[in-house]
């Protein structure tokens, strides 16, 4: 992805923001130089891999295939067994419409899927076996606090308000039926290791430096250490 459609999208993703009042941390406008001046007393955030992060899940087609992340807060998942500590995590994303996140699923985390207005979120469920193959079976889940049954590859439509809960093992496609601010609230994750996707993913490629860069993303972290 070239360097001018990441600030592209990261202009309109803050506009989705600010049209629903969302307002992230002061670090989410930080400059390359604002974060290379800080960057001792940010290495633990950005080891957690707080920030954006602009994800093409098919080559050359975001807006179809496509995720803008912002991550607000990152525990450590080595804490879980423990008990103890910052547990929790909370993420925000905007899907422009039309645009699909793949079937996805995860091991350890449970998820609290929110959608924080502006239009209509789409969710594709299905639950996997041990060995990440697709069943047939009903899912049960909660949506508003309140247990629902559903066949497999129901589509439910959130609109803003609503959430539900993901929990391990129920794979998910996010859908912008219209363009929507959504959140997550979950346990701490590692996002390397507990992402596991129904269908491979392209091998991702370098950015392609073709502008001056305004803001971070995670793949640029490795440059400050």
């Amino acid at each position: 992805m070239k360097r001018s459609e990441i600030e592209a999208i990261i202009g309109k993703s803050l506009a989705m923001m600010a049209s629903q009042r969302f307002y992230l941390p002061p670090f989410a406008g930080w400059t390359p130089e604002q974060w290379r001046e800080q960057a001792e007393p940010t290495r633990a955030m950005r080891a957690a891999g707080v920030g954006w992060n602009i994800v093409e899940f098919e080559k050359d087609a975001f807006f179809r295939s496509g995720i803008a992340v912002f991550t607000l807060r990152m525990g450590d998942y080595r804490d879980l067994p423990k008990g103890v500590g910052r547990l929790y995590a909370e993420k925000a994303f905007v899907l422009f419409e039309g645009q699909r996140v793949p079937h996805h699923y995860h091991r350890v985390k449970t998820e609290d899927l929110i959608n924080r207005g502006g239009g209509i979120l789409g969710v594709d469920l299905v639950r996997v076996d041990e060995q990440g193959m697709e069943l047939d079976d009903d899912i049960k889940l909660e949506r508003n606090g309140v247990e629902i049954t559903v066949p497999a590859h129901t589509v439910l439509q959130l609109e803003p308000g609503e959430s539900i809960v993901l929990l391990p093992g129920l794979a998910h496609a996010f859908i912008g039926v219209s363009e929507v601010l959504c959140g997550e609230i979950s346990l701490a994750n590692d996002d390397a290791t507990d992402n596991y996707f129904l269908q491979p993913l392209p091998t991702s490629s370098p950015i392609v430096e073709d502008s001056r860069a305004r803001h971070l993303v995670l793949a640029d972290y490795r440059s400050l250490r």
